[in-house]
């Protein structure tokens, strides 16, 4: 039994040709850093994962015992996962699990997929990580040194790793931060027909004007917004929206929340700090985005220093031009 299991972990189904090793490992430290750089860390700005992951995999059903422990389960399997498979540590253990990730991702997350001909990206992984899960570290490999060495006593450390993972993971949402992802705003591409409705505080009095919206997505973390006024067409913009610091900001604005109603709508909450008003006093706003199907608005709320509420500055109602 220990023999197996000593095998699982430490094992490698390459033979010594060294040709075959150097190109083994060069697959190895892609299959692995490329997870661990673009998946794994870019949810490590808490322990436990981002809220809007555990949103999807609370999606997919997996909510016992919470959604927060398995997609925190997820991103760290992700990050040192990846980790582990390029330096050729637990190499099965650590692709096993990956290979299990990307079997949800490509054939269950989402809908109607095609095997071997849909989500092609991610079944590819799948499949790399299956073959590494098979293949074990290789010759070049930390797991090879162990195996040479005959040593027994590394089989605790896997357990001790996955422990410790395991009580990450469980830390649910403890001092978790709300992010957001280009995901969020791709619905909005296309133009829009609607009004902006404002407080003018030369009379204290809402005026409403007509405006028209186009949003363009730029790349994975930039959206544009071209706001164009019909009665007022010198006061027509653009601007770029930058994603940053794994989705907690939006250029110089933090995201303070993000949710998504029964009805699939996605608010997001924005703050920062300023100066407002005829007489240029600092104060806090938020901009509050719902984003849906059809409709998108867009509040921005005021609250003077010294002052308890925000009250309306003002609001975008846009309805989807078909």
């Amino acid at each position: 039994m220990k023999k197996s299991i000593q095998q699982f972990l430490f094992g490698t189904s390459i033979g010594d040709n060294k040709v075959m090793n150097i190109g083994w490992l060069l697959f190895r430290l892609h299959v692995g850093l490329s997870i661990a750089i673009h998946a794994g860390w870019p949810k490590m700005n808490t322990i436990s994962a981002p809220g809007w992951f555990a949103e999807q995999v609370s999606g997919l059903g997996f909510t016992f015992p919470s959604p927060e422990f398995w997609a925190a389960t997820a991103s760290w399997g992700e990050f040192i996962g990846g980790i582990l498979i390029a330096i050729g540590l637990f190499t099965r253990f650590a692709a096993a699990q990956l290979a299990f990730q990307f079997f949800v991702i490509a054939f269950f997350w989402y809908d109607n997929p095609e095997p071997m001909t849909g989500m092609y990206f991610q079944q590819l992984f799948f499949w790399c990580y299956v073959l590494v899960t098979v293949g074990g570290g290789g010759k070049y490999s930390i797991d090879k040194l162990i195996m040479q060495k005959g040593s027994m006593k590394m089989i605790g450390a896997p357990k001790i790793a996955i422990t410790a993972l395991l009580i990450m993971a469980s830390m649910n949402s403890f001092g978790q931060s709300p992010a957001v992802t280009i995901n969020d705003f791709t619905s909005l591409k296309g133009r829009w027909t609607g009004t902006l409705t404002y407080l003018d505080y030369s009379n204290n009095k809402s005026e409403t004007i007509k405006a028209n919206l186009d949003v363009v997505i730029k790349d994975s973390s930039i959206y544009e917004l071209a706001i164009f006024y019909t009665d007022e067409p010198k006061k027509s913009g653009k601007d770029s929206y930058r994603i940053l610091k794994n989705g907690t900001k939006i250029n110089d604005r933090l995201v303070i929340e993000r949710t998504v109603d029964a009805d699939g709508n996605i608010k997001v909450v924005l703050q920062d700090k300023g100066t407002d008003g005829n007489d240029y006093k600092p104060a806090t706003f938020h901009q509050v985005l719902v984003i849906g199907k059809n409709n998108f608005t867009i509040t921005k709320l005021v609250k003077f220093d010294g002052e308890e509420k925000f009250f309306q500055r003002n609001q975008y109602v846009f309805s989807r031009q078909l």
